[in-house]
């Protein structure tokens, strides 16, 4: 197979003479000096970008996923090492629930269909995003969306998602708010239709997203509803956080207990308000609106994925130190990698204060998978997540590691039914096993 090489050769500067002053021996040589001289740039030139071309012909074609496919699993290169994305969450305290209900990421959803069994007035697809793992949930202005039911949940529950948000070139528009609810809709199969429809919700409680413009910071206020009618509403909160968030998802945790409702975005706690939810609620979904727009569809990107709401909230030193043995999904990683994402950092600092203030206890970390892809490889996986825990809480935590030893069981111990997401989703986790 031949190789065409195109090369743009530079302009090389000449010494420019008066003419009085050269001999023609003189102009030979240099004509034949630069000459030379654009030989050998055009040698190297071409030994550059054949080098290039060869190395684009070795490496293999890259493959497209199919909507169900996983990425391969691989040791990463910075397996074992400390995980400096702890770092930007140093205050988050936030601890999801114990048992998850409900979970979403829309994997075997087709792409460029509203995912199944969500509902809306309007229009949704699934999508994937350049240079991010996994499928999402594009929302399009003037639409409001429901979940699937996700059971009735108790006055103790946790919530998390990530959003994207994405704004085009300034066109002198204002950006459309973005609201992420919980909904208390009633009983029956026309109740999903009737929100989107008529707005229709028996309780409601929706966190307000705002961007004054493209790269400015994002503000958040919160409003509730009872039947219909306004509970409790606040003022605009601007955060620390630009409106694209440089490219990255902002991840939403919320901590419901009871009346009490506790927000945080991206680590930082946003609201602690103890009055927020009306004492009727019963919420049972998860909700989503985004306003009309004047932006066209290439101008403004909406956006969410990684849905979990789980209920109660362990108490880390009684499951640990009294029980024994403390079962945490609340260490996240990497998709088929080792490397602990930053939101699991609450989780991580409420079991090393375990730790610390029972100094002489020690602890066997055991790592857990779900049965997607090759058993062998997620064994493997599941002894690196361990050791990388293992690490974590020695290198950001100040416990020795001497006090902790480590395991990897892969799929072999399933706690829940694979076949389902909120089952693999339960059975991705890590144990400590007091010693």
């Amino acid at each position: 197979m031949k190789k065409f090489v195109f090369i743009a050769l530079l302009h090389m500067p000449l010494a420019v003479f008066s003419q009085s002053a050269i001999l023609d021996k003189i102009k030979q040589k240099a004509e034949a000096r630069a000459e030379r001289r654009v030989d050998g740039a055009i040698d190297k030139s071409m030994d550059k970008a054949e080098e290039e071309v060869d190395g684009q012909l070795k490496q293999p074609a890259k493959k497209q996923k199919s909507e169900k496919e996983k990425p391969a699993q691989t040791v990463p290169q910075d397996a074992g090492k400390p995980n400096t994305g702890l770092k930007s969450y140093s205050k988050f305290d936030f601890i999801p629930g114990e048992r998850i209900v409900y979970t979403e990421d829309f994997a075997g959803d087709a792409i460029g269909e509203l995912p199944l069994k969500w509902t809306t007035n309007n229009r949704g697809e699934t999508v994937t995003i350049d240079k991010l793992p996994g499928n999402w949930m594009r929302l399009f202005p003037a639409s409001r969306f429901t979940s699937p039911a996700a059971g009735k949940l108790p006055e103790n529950f946790t919530l998390e998602a990530d959003l994207v948000l994405q704004f085009g070139d300034e066109g002198g528009y204002v950006y459309p708010e973005l609201e992420l609810k919980l909904l208390g809709l009633a009983p029956g199969e026309q109740s999903p239709r009737n929100y989107v429809v008529n707005q229709d919700a028996a309780h409601e409680v929706a966190l307000v997203i705002a961007a004054a413009g493209a790269g400015k910071p994002l503000s958040v206020s919160l409003k509730s509803y009872a039947k219909g009618t306004e509970y409790f509403s606040n003022q605009a909160k601007e955060l620390k956080i630009s409106s694209d968030n440089d490219g990255k998802p902002l991840h939403i945790s919320v901590w419901v207990q009871k009346e009490r409702i506790r927000y945080w975005i991206n680590g930082e706690k946003v609201f602690d308000i103890p009055q927020a939810v009306p004492p009727t609620s019963s919420f049972n979904r998860v909700g989503l609106s985004l306003e009309s727009s004047l932006y066209t569809e290439d101008q403004l990107g909406m956006f969410i994925s990684n849905i979990k709401v789980a209920e109660g909230t362990p108490d880390l030193r009684s499951k640990l130190i009294t029980e024994g043995k403390l079962v945490t999904n609340g260490i996240l990683f990497d998709v088929n990698s080792d490397r602990i994402r930053p939101e699991s950092a609450g989780v991580l600092k409420g079991i090393a204060a375990v730790l610390q203030e029972n100094a002489t206890v020690r602890v066997k970390i055991t790592g857990h998978t779900d049965s997607d892809g090759d058993a062998a490889q997620n064994t493997d996986l599941s002894k690196r997540r361990a050791k990388a825990v293992q690490a974590a809480l020695q290198t950001e935590y100040g416990i020795a590691a001497a006090r902790m030893e480590t395991d990897g069981l892969g799929e072999s111990k399933p706690v829940a039914d694979n076949n389902t997401k909120e089952g693999k989703a339960s059975n991705r986790r890590v144990e400590f096993i007091k010693l």
